[in-house]
């Protein structure tokens, strides 16, 4: 990838490796017969387009391990190499679920929220929303929370992945 700076400069940039990693994912026929084989196994009707945004957010709940990067070393994944490993972080997680729902024609926007009001340029999580009935649907799949629910956060950046 390349030298990533500190600071804001640095999560702008690997917001820019993510994004690129979601759009990459989405044209991949593995993640894409992946979200539509989720679909048919639970037997999600076709243009039921919010069932099928919730069977996706609930497949990689349940079967993808929210595990951390190596200490002090911040690991992205593919989302092909997701669905191998079965494990990763929030941006990995987040990587996997967005090129899912990118992949069957989904729009889908990413979240970086921060926790510490003294540092408001200072995010420590991110999660993806995903735009369904005139709306905007936070999707964290990193906790054990329904579809819908957003961190408490302080400070909240979005980028939209077109």
């Amino acid at each position: 990838m390349g030298h990533i700076p500190k600071g804001y400069a640095g999560t702008r940039t690997t917001v820019g490796y993510i994004i690129q990693l979601i759009k990459d994912g989405a044209k991949d026929f593995c993640v894409r017969q992946t979200a539509i084989d989720v679909l048919i196994e639970n037997k999600v009707p076709a243009k039921n387009y919010l069932d099928e945004i919730r069977t996706l957010f609930e497949w990689v709940k349940q079967n993808i391990r929210y595990t951390r990067d190596i200490h002090r070393v911040e690991l992205l994944h593919t989302a092909r190499r997701m669905l191998d490993l079965r494990a990763g972080d929030c941006d990995d997680m987040t990587i996997l679920l967005s090129a899912m729902l990118k992949a069957i024609g989904h729009p889908i926007r990413i979240v970086l929220v921060g926790f510490n009001p003294r540092k408001p340029m200072l995010f420590t999580h991110i999660y993806l929303e995903a735009f369904c009935k005139g709306r905007w649907i936070p999707l964290d799949a990193t906790t054990s929370h329904p579809i819908g629910w957003s961190p408490p956060a302080t400070t909240k950046r979005i980028f939209y992945v077109d």
